[in-house]
């Protein structure tokens, strides 16, 4: 295999391999490469033993299912006898990494499975199933975004044998409990049948035959994670069945914050940044985030939410002695909250010795100054203390909550532009108020309902007029005809005079598809024989389609290949209808069967559309017809494919 794939290897004349990455898929290797037309990192699945076929096959099924938790399939293809697969490249830790490290806390490993879940429900109702479910094929990426790897293909190479719909869902659904499982304990509760793949776990103790139970492991676990847990991996028919009914359990979930990777803060004028990054060395992370570790995969990354909780713990210490009986502050959209005096402040902190140990030096006096007594302390944030002189004591007010003191507005400077995100909900209140009543903002309420309102007239008045001139009873000449589909006139020749009583009105019942086979000369399977029936099933959301070629003409594989219909009994047919996903690329229709497609009576030719719809010159009374495919069109990814959703015969 690396005599056929290796440092600088080019795939499909596209993909130029650039070094091999870490894996534990049997009969594959994975491979950092870079796409030369598009100049953009992927990553290569290379296949060097075991079903091929399979795999390939079962990519091509996943790249189907569109949703952004699922590793988005970009190429499927053969180079040298090796099958190969190129997908987008995945940042970020994954699940194995992350709890071998530290367990995640239990809102976190809700959040986490509850998008996988939600990604494999997704799938599941495109009929995918992944059956090789372990941590190291989940990963939490830049954002908190979940991104679920090797659907359709880590199980066929790793000998997993597939089943029923309603098996293969259960066996996901059980699998994504001992996600849960592993996240909640960073040990993996093994299957007692054994697991396909390593994964890369400690395996979690047994008592009684079953695994221990979460909270036996970790203290704090939830009652109903523990509990669905326990009755899932103990019980063999309860618990979820489906994906869908695992997301049911878990939701709602909150924001996945950054769960490995070493903070990063932003420039912002130079002290702010120093002294942030000081007390982040000084302080330890939040529960639930992991420390940087050097051969972490984000270390390249931008700034993540790591720096926010530290700073958040270290002005922890000083915060209650000002804000008695205040809830936990909740956490506000991404604002700045450290003005440019603060700056200073935290600039005179970081360098008034060699080293920090705890928070950036802020002055207690120029927090918090002392209130008059008899009166409520007055809370006003670190930035608008440094930046302002101590302000008047405030005013009797009638709530009970204390409200910042009013102070004279000095000359506003700009604010860093990447400090401290986050801190509490009134420190952002105090820091507005201090503007005072000279700032005035407009105001665009009024506009607004002003302009919705106008548009509501409108649109009253434009239904009116539809509604009234609908109920016209003038000349149905005037109506509008709908618009027919696209016609195309026969390729067949012109018939002799021999030929004229053939070409009289159509008789017998009309036509009706009774099957339907696929016919590939380069394969007796044919191409997508399982999907068929779905050409002909009077839903046009569903459709046969043939392999994806990277060229029209089957990349020079084949000469075509064939769509074989048998129809309820002999009758004439005079025109045929196609509604396919793509434009472009050539057919035929032939009076043939399977075992000659492109041979027969040629009836027409023409090309492929939305709508296309061919009459045949004369009507033929036949009882079996071929799209012959000679060109594939251009499907909507722009990919060299047919996609059939319907063929109606009349």
């Amino acid at each position: 295999m690396s005599e056929v794939v290796g440092r600088g290897t080019l795939l499909a004349g596209r993909y130029r391999v650039l070094q091999q990455v870490e894996g534990d898929v049997p009969g594959a290797s994975a491979w950092q490469a870079v796409d030369q037309i598009l100049d953009r990192p992927v990553r290569a699945l290379v296949m060097h033993a075991g079903p091929i076929a399979s795999a390939l096959d079962g990519a091509r099924r996943a790249a189907l299912v569109a949703d952004p938790r699922l590793v988005r399939v970009l190429d499927v293809g053969t180079h040298e006898d090796l099958g190969y697969v190129v997908c987008e490249q995945v940042s970020g830790p994954s699940l194995a990494r992350i709890a071998d490290h530290e367990p995640l806390t239990a809102d976190q490993a809700r959040a986490v499975v509850g998008e996988t879940a939600s990604a494999l429900e997704a799938a599941r109702r495109r009929g995918v199933h992944h059956l090789a479910l372990r941590p190291s094929a989940v990963h939490v990426a830049d954002g908190g975004r979940v991104v679920l790897t090797g659907l359709g293909t880590d199980a066929p190479l790793a000998g997993v044998p597939g089943g029923d719909a309603r098996t293969t869902s259960r066996r996901d659904s059980v699998a994504l409990v001992r996600l849960l499982y592993a996240a909640l304990t960073g040990r993996w509760p093994a299957d007692p049948a054994g697991d396909p793949l390593p994964a890369g776990l400690p395996l979690a103790p047994v008592v009684d035959g079953r695994p221990a139970l979460p909270s036996e492991l970790v203290p704090g676990v939830p009652g109903d994670l523990d509990t669905l847990c326990h009755v899932t991996l103990s019980t063999p028919d309860d618990g979820p069945h489906t994906p869908g009914d695992l997301v049911r359990d878990l939701e709602p979930w909150g924001e996945i914050r950054a769960l490995l990777g070493s903070p990063v803060v932003g420039t912002a004028g130079g002290a702010v940044a120093a002294a942030a990054g000081s007390v982040t060395n000084a302080v330890t992370p939040a529960s639930g985030i992991r420390a940087a570790m050097p051969e972490d995969d984000l270390q390249d990354t931008g700034p993540i939410q790591v720096q926010r909780q530290s700073v958040r713990s270290a002005f922890a210490g000083e915060q209650p002695a000002a804000r008695p009986g205040t809830p936990p502050p909740a956490v506000p959209p991404r604002t700045p909250v450290f003005p440019a005096g603060a700056a200073a402040a935290a600039a005179t902190g970081a360098g008034g010795g060699a080293g920090v140990a705890g928070p950036p030096s802020v002055a207690p006096g120029a927090a918090r100054p002392p209130a008059p007594s008899g009166s409520t302390p007055t809370r006003v944030s670190a930035g608008a203390a440094s930046a302002a002189p101590p302000p008047r004591p405030p005013s009797p007010v009638p709530s009970p909550v204390p409200a910042p003191a009013p102070t004279p507005a000095p000359a506003r400077e700009p604010a860093p532009a990447a400090a401290y995100y986050g801190g509490g909900f009134d420190d952002v209140l105090g820091a507005t108020n201090d503007d005072g009543p000279e700032r005035r903002q407009f105001n665009p309420t009024a506009m607004v309902l002003t302009i919705v309102g106008i548009a509501v007239i409108v649109g009253v008045v434009l239904a009116f007029k539809a509604l009234f001139s609908s109920l016209d009873t003038g000349s149905s000449s005037q109506e509008q005809e709908p618009q027919a589909p696209v016609t195309q006139t026969s390729a067949a020749p012109t018939p002799s005079a021999s030929d004229a009583p053939t070409s009289a009105a159509p008789t017998g019942p009309p036509p009706q598809i009774q099957s339907a086979t696929t016919v590939d000369p380069s394969d007796d399977d044919g191409e997508h024989q399982e999907a068929v029936d779905r050409a002909f099933d009077g839903d046009t959301s569903t459709y046969w389609y043939t392999q994806t070629y990277q060229r029209p003409d089957f990349a020079g594989f084949k000469p075509g290949v064939g769509y074989v219909m048998t129809l309820a009994q002999p009758t004439t047919v005079s025109k045929v209808r196609l509604l396919t996903g793509g434009t472009g690329g050539q057919f035929e229709i032939r009076a043939s069967d399977a075992s000659d497609p492109s041979g027969g009576t040629l009836l027409a030719t023409g090309a492929f559309g939305t709508d296309v719809a061919v009459d045949l010159d004369p009507p033929t009374q036949t009882s079996t017809l071929t799209l012959w495919i000679t060109e594939l069109p251009t499907a909507a990814d722009g990919a060299f494919r047919l996609e059939l959703q319907e063929i109606e015969l009349s």
